[in-house]
């Protein structure tokens, strides 16, 4: 028998892979710009401004940013999964913050500010809800 998990988990799943997946834009353009995998292994990653161009830096930036929002995230729904306060509207906030946070890597990977701002703000706002779920 297969176990079921809820959409909450659902989308901390897909949440975690698209964090892991926001590492190769700027993977493959260090990769391409210093000369291949084995300069990688012998020029490992020099503090915060290893690139000469502005998109990579921003990329590296927005996924930085996707492991603050899951620092956050994550333990809210593990609190939702495990206080029983699953419900419909914990689930669509679980899959708004999944979908604000899809969107916001590639605004800030094409320096859209509006929409960047807009989708960390909706992202922020869906942790926040399921957070105060748990407490009320």
């Amino acid at each position: 028998m297969t176990p079921q998990i809820t959409n909450e988990m659902f989308w901390l799943a897909c949440t975690v892979i698209l964090t892991a997946l926001m590492v190769i834009p700027y993977a493959a353009y260090r990769l391409k710009r210093i000369g291949g995998l084995w300069q990688a292994f012998m020029r490992p990653l020099p503090g915060d401004d290893p690139f000469d161009d502005d998109w990579p830096h921003r990329a590296y930036r927005a996924h930085m940013n996707a492991f603050e929002s899951i620092a956050l995230f994550a333990p809210a729904i593990i609190a939702i999964q495990l206080s029983g306060a699953n419900s419909h509207l914990t689930s669509l906030a679980a899959a708004v913050h999944f979908w604000a946070r899809a969107a916001y890597a590639p605004f800030y990977y094409f320096n859209v500010p509006v929409l960047r701002t807009t989708a960390w703000f909706t992202g922020l706002i869906a942790t926040l809800y399921l957070a105060f779920q748990i407490i009320l």
